[in-house]
């Protein structure tokens, strides 16, 4: 008799557990995540992100049905993220932080347009009101029947984006005053100014690429050269018409006027 009451307990205890497991998975299926939070953004909106995640503005996720490594491959895939992180944030936030690309320049090879940021990944666009004035690369050296020539086109890259990217650390003045850097030329890099499109002349190393100590020294010295250049003289000789500016030479700014 004892023993029949032990197991009538252990019945009622296993089916008590049982009712109490049901419940908790239906509640635990029933939680939802009716917040979302998109952070780091500033070019892309919060529509755009939202639509690569494939998530509706007023989507109501169901946790069970909630899958974070899905979200953040399809919003990784958007060509202007960098990195991203999705994350659940109890009871009910989903949380959605990202990293842009930040763009440097435009990059034209072969009539084909593609944003480039500092580390020279090539990116596409779709959003032309998100160019604003970046400076266009021009003159990627490229073979006879138009395929690019993979090595002297990263060094050609590379040498543009070092430009690009350290006028940008020097000045925002300097950054801004730069409309394109055309490196189709092997004995010369020509900048062009924003303001009346003034060919500014940087020494070109042929038997040297960007990756060398030396070359980025003398690089950043012109730039200084040119930084010191825009601010103190540029402003002066804007009555008169400027054929070229010359910063090839040490220790010469020499400025053809016509």
């Amino acid at each position: 008799m004892r023993k029949t009451k032990i197991i009538l307990v252990l019945l009622i205890f296993v089916v008590i557990i049982g009712v109490v497991v049901i419940y908790a998975n239906r509640w635990r299926t029933n939680v939802v995540y009716d917040k979302i939070t998109v952070k780091g953004n500033f070019t892309l909106t919060r529509e755009e992100i939202l639509q690569a995640a494939n998530i509706k503005q007023d989507s109501t996720i169901n946790i069970e049905e909630l899958n974070l490594v899905f979200i953040q491959d399809r919003i990784s895939k958007h060509p202007e993220v960098k990195k991203v992180s999705v994350s659940k944030n109890p009871p009910n936030e989903l949380v959605i932080d990202v990293i842009e690309k930040r763009p440097l320049a435009i990059v034209n090879v072969g009539n084909q347009l593609n944003l480039v940021d500092e580390e020279c990944e090539l990116f596409p666009f779709k959003n032309f009101e998100k160019l604003f004035d970046l400076p266009v690369i021009t003159g990627i050296r490229q073979v006879s029947n138009q395929q690019i020539d993979d090595k002297a086109y990263m060094n050609d890259l590379r040498l543009a984006v070092f430009i690009t990217m350290n006028a940008f650390k020097k000045s925002k003045f300097l950054y801004n005053q730069i409309s394109e850097i055309n490196i189709s030329d092997t004995s010369k890099i020509i900048v062009f100014t924003n303001d009346k499109s003034v060919p500014v002349y940087l020494p070109r190393m042929e038997d040297k690429n960007i990756s060398d100590p030396n070359y980025q020294k003398e690089i950043l010295m012109k730039l200084v050269v040119l930084k010191n250049f825009f601010e103190k003289s540029f402003a002066s000789l804007k009555e008169k018409k400027l054929d070229y500016v010359d910063l090839r030479f040490d220790n010469q700014v020499i400025v053809k006027t016509n």
